[in-house]
């Protein structure tokens, strides 16, 4: 791990975090390499992607330079109305594509985000790393994806990779946590109807059925028309549910069931989600019905579980000392940050010294063998998925999330 150097400068980068093209670095004689970012950053969705944001800006300015180019971050908002949108992840990594001085992006947050920017990057050979997306179908070809990884990719080429682990992980993950250990085996499920969401779901509700549980009511919404949940909730209720699963995030209303909850069921009743809700948006969103019955899985380690990176979290609360500054993917994004640097490091002296190309920065990403980071140690297959990732359980306490425990998997 490098050691940080904090100055003031990392205070003011807190500031101005929506805005596109915000830099970090010091002076170099070679040049700019840009580290672009695609996040959600405004609305309803500030909690998630400001955050991991600020990992990735505490990573840059860590190293500042590399090999004697400056390290500076261009930043995107992905947001529109509040709401992660596809369209206009695209158009931003179209503008990502535009600059030369981008070597790399880290994101996006969103699944569904990712399959509309995968082939833009793609043509381009510019390396893209997520720290959240889940849906297995970017990576991993099942019967069920449309389309298919390789439509995602129109060069045959890979240059997608991502640190988390995949749904088909994150959504059984919940449902063994349902029954083995809340003891709730008729559950209730819900989604979002896009790309991260109905996966997820469609995921927990498999494992649910194939422990000999009962899915009793699944159903899929039109969130942006949809704000009464109730009727749901009601036949949940009569068919015996006893927790309701919500494949959605905050942004895509997650946790607005969890509020109506209480004029239906009794407080005891689990609500469960992946790591779309584990935020204070769902926190707010649920109301006075906010209680420990509530839980997320998160598809990354917990950094600070491992007592070797005590350091580094001071660190990076002198430079973001604001709670919401800090969230669960910041530190994944910060490792996200740390590989792609490692990388293009690599790719310049591969270079001699000079600028690299994309494709040799796409090259030496898909080359990382066991560089050990925040929340794990990071290797990739051919599919751009890591050789082992870890899942994570939240559960409301407190007026926050709490960590539960954590387990380490493999692809």
């Amino acid at each position: 791990m490098r050691l940080p150097k904090l100055l003031a400068g990392l205070a003011l980068a807190s500031l101005g975090l929506a805005a596109c093209g915000t830099s970090t670095g010091g002076t170099s004689n070679k040049g700019d390499i840009k580290i672009g970012v695609e996040l959600p950053e405004s609305g309803g969705e500030t909690s998630n992607g400001i955050p991991t944001l600020n990992g990735v800006k505490f990573a840059v300015d860590q190293t500042k330079t590399v090999e004697g180019y400056t390290l500076k971050v261009s930043n995107f908002d992905d947001a529109v109305n509040g709401v992660h949108d596809p369209q206009k992840g695209a158009q931003n990594f179209t503008d990502m594509v535009g600059n030369t001085k981008v070597l790399g992006v880290v994101g996006p947050f969103n699944s569904n985000v990712a399959r509309a920017t995968i082939p833009v990057a793609n043509r381009a050979s510019l390396v893209m790393i997520s720290p959240s997306n889940t849906n297995e179908c970017l990576t991993q070809d099942f019967p069920y994806c449309d389309p298919k990884p390789a439509a995602l990719r129109p060069t045959g080429k890979n240059n997608y990779f991502r640190i988390a682990a995949p749904d088909t992980v994150q959504g059984p993950a919940m449902a063994d946590f349902s029954i083995d250990t809340l003891k709730a085996t008729k559950v209730a499920v819900w989604s979002d109807n896009e790309t991260f969401g109905k996966g997820v779901a469609d995921n927990f509700g498999k494992r649910i059925q194939a422990k000999g549980g009962q899915v009793v009511v699944r159903q899929d919404f039109d969130v942006k028309s949809t704000n009464d949940f109730r009727p749901f909730l009601q036949r949940a209720k009569d068919a015996g549910a006893q927790a309701i699963y919500a494949g959605a995030t905050s942004a895509t209303k997650g946790c607005i069931p969890r509020a109506q909850m209480k004029s239906i069921f009794t407080t005891d009743i689990p609500y469960l989600g992946p790591d779309g809700i584990g935020d204070t948006q769902c926190i707010k969103d649920a109301g006075d019905n906010a209680t420990a019955n509530m839980y997320f899985t998160n598809a990354a380690a917990e950094a600070a579980q491992d007592k070797a990176n005590d350091q580094l979290i001071a660190d990076f609360k002198k430079g973001f000392p604001q709670k919401e500054d800090l969230g669960a993917y910041t530190f994944p994004g910060y490792d996200c940050a740390k590989i792609l640097l490692d990388a293009i490091g690599r790719a310049i002296d591969l270079a001699g010294g000079k600028m690299p190309t994309r494709d040799q920065v796409v090259q030496a990403v898909q080359d990382t063998k066991g560089l050990k980071l925040s929340t794990g140690t990071y290797s990739f297959d051919k599919n751009g998925d890591p050789t082992s990732a870890t899942m994570a359980f939240y559960q409301y306490k407190g007026g926050d999330w709490s960590f539960v425990k954590q387990f380490s998997v493999g692809q």
